[in-house]
């Protein structure tokens, strides 16, 4: 055990008990090293004290955060808010549609939170913060300070993936790196235009500790015994928190409740409101009478599916999935199934699908219902939802870990080795895989660079085609060849060529980019006119045409994208001369700034020109050290890679607190309408096909 955990502060806001199960396991992990953790609950209709309380866990509320002084900011803020809801209810109400009826306590309760979360972040100054999400109002305002704090924030994504439902565009948007169960979630969220970037298929962290608590405390045989059906078939019926209409499941409940040696367990989603359960449960007690139990919340939903032989899907449910990593047979209903849905349980040939008639004869004539199991698609299929079946705590303490490491680490300074530089330019280039790609790309810079005075620093993996060594061995004049071997951080190997490049200025290219017809001249002007302190990008087009870098941006989701991207490199607003917070895949600068800086950071992966571009911003205090040349032409040659994963722990973890939403601003000072840019990539799409 290390010392990293001593003394880190974690707080983890927890709400509903089946969701906070999530949550404690990585808790419990985390304070076991050392951590401390403080659990926050808020204010709600179904008070999130009780869940604390139930869990024995140390919680405090929000609101004990919230001072004397505060009042009249929360007055101020409540009347906004009632302001705001008032002014949507008399404009956007729609004839046939019923408005949501908000009531005063809610909305105090609201203004009263915000402020209580902005105390709590400037009070605990928690290392990094932990929520199941931020889609409700607690996710959302506590997402907002730790950003404004810059506190790394992490939510964990919990179910809302197993059906086709446009409800899930709503689930899509996160500010935060984003924990995910497995690959097949992942690319769920991203279909509906979540950042891929931002989401980290890690397992289910409740999962593994519970397989192994059912098993080595026997709760099937010590259930089965305690409720008296410990000869009993036993079926499991999962509904959701919109109940369906109870005559659908007629012939099940008529077989069971006629049997002498089987029980059926019905077991409600815990969101499913009493009266309506209430009115449902009577509505078949009055019809049958014996060896059928509801269960809301008074048995663990791990429990019954141990106690049950088989697993029934009577709705939608993330329980089907949990079912069957618990080895049991399922069946979905056919009212609750819904043809060639990604998530769909039947198509991936890990439950049956059968009708109320059909599975009432199944049970009637006692069916072994494992025949229908097929192990190996099992397996495929918890591959994919459960990326990390056994080590996902471990996965996301690895994660928690290397957020902290990011937001916490110091800027350092490249020495400077002190040598004159003999030399204008230094360009620094990062050998491609594609023999073809990289011939062309030393053709573009000795085509269209006049400037002789230049040297070319060629980081050449240890491991290349015979194609490539050929070019390499071919080449002549200023050059450098350094080897990156295979153990070394490439990116480090980056600053190693800064360090020895004997030029003012240095010209540092992502892979497979190539710059186009007056580069050099372009970059004199600009250094003549900005001075030294600048770094500037270019525009750069992808290898379609199309715009992949005209300076970063913000987006909605807190995550940078080219501004403009894939647009027409004529497009308007991509023709401008301006400063922004960063720029991608090519970067400029004064050797003595980029050594000020502290280079690249080797951690920072695909996003090491953004985390430059940032730490320059700081290191100057300039806000305008950015400038975007859009008369400095570029083009990739082959396709961009994408920005991963791992990557993102570093780039989210260390710059939360810098990525606030910019891309909306720049389209209204540049006086583009959402109109106008539907055109424009309109237009651009169409050109690509031609």
């Amino acid at each position: 055990m290390t010392d990293f955990w001593k003394n880190k502060k974690i707080l983890a806001y927890i709400a509903l008990s089946h969701h906070t199960r999530f949550i404690t396991p990585v808790m419990e992990r985390l304070e076991a090293m050392g951590a401390t953790i403080k659990y926050i609950v808020g204010q709600a209709e179904r008070s999130q004290e009780v869940t604390a309380i139930e869990l024995g866990l140390k919680y405090s509320h929000i609101f004990d955060y919230v001072r004397d002084k505060d009042h009249g900011q929360i007055l101020q803020n409540y009347n906004t808010l009632r302001k705001t809801f008032a002014g949507s209810l008399k404009n956007d109400f729609f004839l046939g549609l019923l408005p949501v009826t908000v009531t005063d306590k809610t909305l105090f309760s609201t203004a009263t939170e915000y402020v209580g979360f902005k105390n709590l972040l400037q009070k605990e100054k928690p290392d990094l913060c932990f929520a199941l999400h931020e889609l409700n109002r607690w996710g959302k305002m506590f997402a907002f300070w730790a950003k404004k704090e810059n506190r790394p924030f992490i939510s964990l994504q919990e179910g809302l993936t197993y059906n086709l439902d446009f409800i899930y565009s709503g689930h899509a948007q996160y500010s935060t790196l984003n924990l995910v169960w497995g690959e097949r979630v992942k690319k769920k969220m991203v279909s509906f235009e979540a950042p891929a970037s931002k989401i980290l298929p890690v397992g289910n962290t409740h999962l593994a500790k519970e397989i192994a608590f059912q098993k080595n405390n026997k709760i099937r045989e010590t259930k089965r015994n305690e409720h008296g059906i410990s000869d009993h078939f036993v079926t499991l019926l999962i509904l959701s928190s919109m109940l369906p209409k109870p005559e659908l499941f007629t012939p099940i409940f008529k077989t069971v409740s006629k049997s002498t040696g089987q029980t059926i367990f019905v077991k409600f989603h815990p969101a499913c409101r009493k009266p309506q359960l209430d009115k449902w449960v009577e509505s078949i007690t009055a019809q049958f009478k014996h060896n059928i139990r509801f269960i809301h919340t008074q048995e663990d939903t791990y429990n019954l599916i141990s106690m049950a032989d088989v697993c029934v899907l009577g709705q939608p449910s993330t329980t089907g999935l949990e079912s069957i990593a618990l080895g049991k047979p399922l069946v979905k209903l056919d009212f609750a199934y819904t043809p060639n849905a990604p998530y769909s349980f039947v198509d991936q040939g890990v439950a049956v699908k059968m009708s109320a008639e059909q599975l009432a004869d199944a049970l009637s004539e006692k069916t072994d219902f494992s025949k229908f199991l097929n192990n190996e698609k099992k397996e495929e299929f918890l591959k994919n939802e459960l990326i990390e079946p056994t080590q996902a705590i471990k996965s996301v303490c690895h994660v928690f870990k290397k957020t902290i490491q990011a937001n916490t680490r110091p800027n350092i300074s490249l020495a400077n080795p002190g040598q004159t530089p003999d030399k204008k330019w230094s360009i620094i280039i990062q050998v491609p895989d594609n023999h073809d790609v990289f011939l062309a790309q030393l053709e573009a810079v000795a085509f269209n660079s006049k400037d002789t005075d230049y040297e070319i620093i060629l980081l050449e993996p240890e491991k290349k085609s015979k194609e490539i060594l050929r070019i390499l061995d071919s080449l002549t004049g200023d050059l450098k060849r350094i080897p990156i071997p295979e153990d070394k951080n490439s990116i480090s190997m980056i600053n190693q060529a800064a360090l020895l490049a004997r030029g003012k200025n240095l010209l540092i290219f992502d892979k497979n980019l190539a710059p186009l017809k007056g580069w050099l001249d372009c970059l004199n002007k600009a250094f003549l006119k900005y001075g030294k302190n600048k770094i500037f990008g270019a525009q750069i087009c992808d290898n379609n045409g199309k715009i992949a870098n005209a300076g970063m941006v913000v987006d909605h989701n807190n995550t940078p994208v080219s501004a403009y991207q894939h647009l027409n490199t004529d497009f308007s607003g991509v023709l401008k001369e301006r400063s922004f917070q960063m720029v991608d895949h090519f970067v400029a600068v004064k050797r003595n700034l980029f050594f000020k800086t502290g280079g690249f950071t080797p951690d920072a992966g695909r996003y090491l020109f953004l985390d430059i571009c940032l730490k320059a911003r700081q290191s100057t205090n300039d806000p305008d050290t950015i400038v975007y040349l859009p008369k400095l032409k570029m083009i990739f040659l082959d396709q961009i890679d994408p920005k991963m994963a791992p990557d993102s722990i570093y780039f989210y973890g260390k710059w939360n607190g810098c990525l606030w939403e910019s891309e909306k601003q720049l389209h209204q000072k540049d006086g583009i309408s959402s109109k106008d840019l539907g055109q424009a990539k309109i237009s651009s799409a169409m050109q690509s096909v031609r």
